[in-house]
């Protein structure tokens, strides 16, 4: 959760504010196409309002962000083996593990 020391420039209610905000630019809906209303664009409302992270949470994102480029670059690593496997007809693998009748 956020506090007053990590959000610069704290006025004490911005939701409240964007709110209004929102109410005040939001244009009338033109369309009653249900997927013009799913899909239409809204754009966000600047309020000047910046997060500042603790060295630890910046430490933890750090980290997370390596342990998900771990993850994935052994996923890779699984799906060429494996796609290895396949194309090369079992290369690699043991005799013993072939079946007879296999083509």
């Amino acid at each position: 959760m956020l506090d007053k020391s990590q959000i610069k420039d704290w006025d004490g209610k911005p939701e409240e504010a964007a709110k209004a905000a929102t109410a005040a630019t939001a244009p009338p809906s033109q369309n009653k196409d249900i997927a013009a209303a799913i899909m239409g664009a809204r754009e966000a409302i600047p309020t000047g309002e910046r997060v500042i992270l603790t060295p630890e949470q910046a430490t933890a994102r750090k980290r997370r962000g390596q342990w998900l480029a771990i993850a994935l670059f052994a996923f890779v690593i699984v799906v060429f083996v494996l796609t290895m496997n396949k194309v090369g007809g079992g290369l690699g693998v043991p005799q013993v593990y072939h079946m007879d009748g296999a083509q």
